[in-house]
């Protein structure tokens, strides 16, 4: 006659934790992703444009253009990172004319 052995708390995590693993294992295998050596990636929608970047004529930074002072000259649009650095610009214009 054997007699039976209690499962003791211990046992019976070790016994979830390796179903939980065999199910990752099974289940996980199933799903269709591709690997990594052999991966296709969808090509992404390219995002338009909402801003570009202008350099500054006078003190060279780089401003994006809806947030740069802008001054008109010779039918031209000028790009300023701030009201200083336009009207330095327009000062030296007004010297070289």
């Amino acid at each position: 006659m054997q007699r039976e052995v209690p499962l003791s708390p211990l046992r019976i995590i070790i016994i979830i934790i390796l179903i939980y693993i065999a199910y990752r294992l099974i289940w996980g295998s199933r799903k269709s992703t591709p690997s990594v050596k052999g991966a296709k990636r969808k090509p992404q929608k390219e995002m338009p444009v909402s801003d570009t970047l202008q350099e500054d004529p006078v003190c060279k930074k780089l401003v994006p253009s809806r947030q740069a002072v802008q001054y008109e000259a010779d039918g031209h649009t000028y790009y300023f990172c701030s009201q200083e650095c336009c009207n330095t610009f327009r000062t030296r214009q007004g010297e070289q004319k």
